[in-house]
């Protein structure tokens, strides 16, 4: 009885799924172009009246963005930013790192600091930034900021 009842038991065991770690989709699929277009308000008048200021964030990934396949760019009022990164997937996400910047733009951190990471979702592309922050202080740190361009 007690062989019987550990052969059950050793059968059942074999039949449940293993638990393993989840794999991530490949980089493949976040090759493109994302746009976060920044709202910095408005200057040089009174109310509506002024020019309305923006900073545009680009993050290109794939063959396009150069040898390390990841390129942050930011233009805009009084920014002039550019960054060769990383992207590394990481289920439904991708996570950007500072690789390094240009050489006529101070260095703002050591390779390897995590920027942000970008997930899919239900309710679309999802920002998280970490070490990567909006222009203005003001700026969100997560939300919907980026979104495909090409």
């Amino acid at each position: 009885m007690l062989k019987s009842i550990m052969t059950v038991a050793a059968l059942g065991a074999a039949t449940l799924p293993v638990a393993g770690p989840a794999i991530a989709a490949p980089l493949s699929t976040w090759h493109g172009t994302f746009v976060w277009e920044e709202p910095l308000g408005r200057v040089g008048g009174a109310g509506a009246d002024g020019v309305a200021i923006f900073v545009t964030h680009t993050l290109t990934l794939g063959p396009a963005a150069g040898s390390t396949g990841c390129r942050l760019d930011a233009q805009g009022y009084q920014t002039d930013l550019h960054v060769k990164c990383t992207a590394t997937p990481e289920m439904d996400s991708v996570v950007i790192k500072l690789y390094k910047f240009r050489p006529t733009d101070p260095g703002r951190g050591p390779s390897g600091t995590r920027l942000f990471r970008m997930t899919r979702t239900e309710n679309g592309l999802m920002t998280r930034l970490e070490s990567y922050g909006p222009t203005s202080d003001m700026g969100s740190r997560s939300g919907p900021l980026f979104r495909r361009a090409g």
